[in-house]
C-alpha cells in the first residue's frame, strides 16, 4: 500500500485527496502510508556508507 501510495503521489502526481478516494481510505491514511514510504526510502539511502559516485564509472 505505502509503495502505491508513494507512485500515485510522485509519479501520478495525484493529491493527498484523490489517492485517499481512489483506495478508500482517509487524507490522514494516505498521509501516514506516505510518510512511511519516505522512512523506508530514508533508512535504505542511510543504511549504505558507500559513495554512490564511485558505482558510476
Amino acid at each position: 500500500m505505502q509503495r502505491e501510495i508513494f507512485l500515485a503521489i510522485r509519479v501520478d502526481e495525484l493529491s493527498y485527496s484523490e489517492v485517499a478516494v481512489l483506495h478508500s481510505i482517509t487524507v490522514t491514511e494516505v498521509e501516514q502510508h506516505f510518510a512511511g514510504a519516505l522512512r523506508i526510502l530514508d533508512r535504505h539511502m542511510h543504511e549504505r556508507h558507500h559513495k554512490w559516485w564511485q558505482f558510476w564509472r
